[in-house]
């Protein structure tokens, strides 16, 4: 029981980065950048996903699991179609390693995790196909509303 709560302690305190880092670039809320004045650390990023985790407690772990399958599947896609547009778009830029086999390499890189993405996604359960899909579309629907704030801002 130590271990555990050990374990979800510091994956509560490692994961609210992510947040705080958000914020800071004015992808979430200023206020999850604020410090706590004695200790520095993101206390509203602390608590915020920790309010979240408390709410995906009254989920079973098999839910839990496949809803973490879609949102890491997205997040692999995401990784490799930013690689390729990246060297489609700045074919210039110096790269630190090279995918080898030209153009036939890199659809393989992409086409693999796509795939691999797709086919465990659809052994997903009724749950997670229902909500699975929200959170992905999330993001597409929110990212135009917060670029054009930020460019709001930025003028």
């Amino acid at each position: 029981m130590v271990t555990n709560a050990a374990l979800l302690n510091s994956t509560v305190l490692t994961t609210t980065r992510m947040p705080f880092a958000m914020a800071e670039d004015r992808y979430l809320p200023r206020a999850l950048t604020r410090l706590h004045p004695r200790f520095g650390t993101p206390w509203v990023a602390i608590l915020v996903s920790a309010a979240v985790y408390a709410l995906l407690a009254f989920q079973t772990l098999t839910r839990l699991i496949t809803i973490y399958v879609w949102l890491r599947s997205a997040t692999t896609i995401l990784t490799v179609l930013a690689a390729w547009g990246m060297r489609r778009r700045r074919p210039d830029l110096p790269r630190a390693f090279l995918v080898p086999g030209a153009k036939a390499g890199l659809v393989y890189v992409i086409a693999a995790p796509v795939i691999m993405s797709v086919v465990a996604l659809l052994g997903s359960d009724s749950f997670t196909w229902r909500w699975g899909p929200v959170a992905l579309l999330l993001g597409p629907v929110v990212y135009p509303l917060l670029r054009a704030t930020r460019s709001e801002k930025s003028l």
